[in-house]
């Protein structure tokens, strides 16, 4: 029995049932895609998240190329000199001095020497790399768990720490907006997953090398790849998920129009914007009372007040002129005329709105001028 002949008794199946509807989302999707809501623009807070996980990725990235660094006591000093696992201590370190400037071995270098003299040391040298063999002191050979503690807080635990602080700032509702903070949760919850992982293989994994491999890579450099190259990944995976919800761009559906946006976010933009409206309220209060504290000093101080009712008789003889005022300037009309946002300006309502004002700033001028004359 053939394929084809095989599939036949499902055909009706397929053109009636499955086809159609295939064809039917098909055209929802491409027409879904043509009329999808525009993107909005990131605001600063989210882009203030973004920034952190970008200064997460780069810094991860960074660690995950231990060439970068350039300090070469932290490789391995197999893989530098292609040597066997089983090689000679003085024939494997007389290698790596050829490599070191001036053909001599630096003091990390014989001190490590004097550590890769049995084959247990090499074996966690391999897998606790070069610090956690040189700088612990309680540590004994026969005792791995030794090594262990004293490995897995600085290199393990350390970078997740520093990770899920990244992760909680990106997401924080004050640093990067209430978008950022929805995807709060399951991020953080994810990278606590990643590093009980990391953890429980750092711990649980110990493969045991042959003496006889060439250039092991030791399970030491490989996991702190895999382990900043995976918190990499993990963090462009979450702005993505950020900027995807803080601009709508990868939306199909126009879920706003259709009255199902997120009562939520309406909630939270609405007290923002009370908010900032009401901050500008408290500025705008703020620069009145200034204002009338420094009008009491120039009225109450003789000279300010002198040089006040100066200004303000200069102003009543300009206003005063009729038509030669600066209202009836071209230049002075066409400024209006754009401010206003239209071609026509009521010129004479201006003038009365102005003389009104300046009636109303100069009505103890002419008081006082009255009772002077008298």
């Amino acid at each position: 029995m053939t394929l084809w002949s095989s599939i036949k008794p499902f055909w009706p199946l397929l053109f009636t049932f499955i086809l159609p509807r295939a064809l039917a989302y098909y055209r929802a999707l491409k027409v879904a895609y043509r009329t999808r809501p525009p993107p909005r623009p990131l605001d600063s807070k989210t882009t203030r998240g973004l920034n952190a996980l970008f200064g997460s990725i780069c810094t991860f990235l960074y660690a995950s190329w231990p060439n970068l660094r350039g300090d070469l006591s932290e490789h391995n000093v197999f893989v530098v000199t292609q040597s066997r696992l089983g090689v000679a201590t003085d024939v494997l370190f007389e290698r790596l001095a050829l490599l070191r400037e001036g053909r001599r071995l630096m003091p990390v270098d014989e001190a490590l020497r004097a550590k890769l003299t049995s084959p247990a040391l090499r074996q966690l040298y391999l897998r606790f790399g070069p610090s956690t063999l040189l700088g612990c002191q309680f540590c004994h050979p026969d005792d791995t768990l030794s090594y262990l503690l004293y490995h897995l807080p600085t290199h393990a635990v350390l970078p997740h720490l520093f990770h899920i602080f990244t992760l909680g700032l990106a997401t924080s509702e004050p640093v990067a907006g209430y978008e950022a903070s929805t995807w709060r949760q399951g991020t953080v919850l994810c990278a606590l997953i990643l590093a009980a992982l990391d953890v429980f293989l750092t711990t649980t994994y110990a493969p045991i090398v042959p003496p006889t491999t060439t250039a092991p890579g030791g399970t030491f450099w490989v996991g702190s790849s895999l382990r900043y190259l995976c918190l990499v990944a993990f963090d462009v995976g979450v702005a993505g998920l950020i900027y995807a919800h803080a601009t709508r761009r990868f939306w199909l559906f126009p879920v706003i129009s259709s009255g199902n946006a997120d009562p939520e976010l309406s909630r939270r933009r609405t007290e923002e914007t009370v908010t900032q409206a009401t901050l500008a309220l408290q500025v705008a209060g703020t620069n009145l009372r200034a204002y009338s504290i420094a009008r009491n000093a120039v009225v109450r101080d003789p000279t300010l007040k002198g040089v006040d009712d100066d200004y303000w008789r200069t102003v009543v003889a300009v206003e005063g002129k009729g038509d030669e005022s600066v209202w009836a300037e071209e230049e002075v009309q066409a400024a209006i005329a754009r401010a206003y946002g239209s071609g026509g300006v009521d010129v004479e309502g201006v003038r009365r709105e102005a003389e009104a004002f300046v009636r109303h700033a100069t009505r103890a001028l002419d008081g006082g001028a009255t009772t002077g004359g008298r």
